[in-house]
């Protein structure tokens, strides 16, 4: 991609039908035996309806907009950003998964603000995904619009997927990354990859 290029959003924002995501809840629940508990019939559907609504690529986020970058005053070396919460849903049973990402980049002739990069990762995280497709796509992301000269990104998950089915809490950490550019040579993979695994993620608990 050449500087004259504006990089496009791989996930924009679509169309939200708060009353259609209303009635299937509530078919839902009749579905599973509930249909007759008319306290949870009377709100609980609309209650689900508004909440994926706000949670799930909601329509008024204009990540073109919110995601600035600056221009580089002569950082040279590894950016590191630790320790990023997102919640992201899997698109296999639409149940949540809590995440930490860590980040490394060496800018060329851009920088961003750290809020950004959480931005642009929760922007994408909050799409029905899987781990895989979202540590790629968080990476084409961040370096379309940051251009460096290479950039990693680490994520590691906890599934309520795992959880549900076991009835007990998820002890499981899923971990996949994605690295590019100068972040393939050792000197500057070693240092995000140590900080990234250094210890069990902090949402499971000791």
């Amino acid at each position: 991609m050449t500087e004259f290029q504006q990089p496009h959003s791989p996930l924009p924002p679509k169309p939200v039908d708060v009353d259609v995501i209303e009635n299937a809840i509530a078919d839902l629940l009749r579905g599973l035996g509930q249909g007759d508990k008319s306290e949870v019939m009377a709100q609980t559907p609309r209650r689900v309806a508004e909440l994926y609504a706000q949670t799930i690529n909601p329509g008024d986020i204009d990540i073109e907009e919110d995601f600035k970058v600056f221009d580089n005053p002569g950082m040279q070396d590894l950016v590191l950003v630790n320790d990023v919460h997102y919640v992201s849903m899997c698109e296999h049973h639409l149940a949540p998964a809590f995440g930490i990402a860590h980040l490394g980049y060496v800018p060329d002739r851009k920088v961003a603000g750290y809020s950004k990069l959480k931005k642009g990762l929760n922007y994408l995280a909050r799409q029905p995904q899987l781990n895989e497709r979202l540590v790629v796509d968080a990476v084409d992301f961040l370096e379309a619009r940051l251009q460096p000269k290479g950039i990693g990104l680490v994520l590691r998950s906890a599934h309520c997927c795992i959880a549900l089915r076991t009835n007990a809490p998820s002890q499981e950490v899923v971990t996949v990354f994605e690295r590019r550019g100068v972040l393939r040579e050792e000197q500057y993979w070693q240092p995000l990859w140590q900080s990234a695994v250094a210890e069990k993620p902090s949402f499971l608990g000791r």
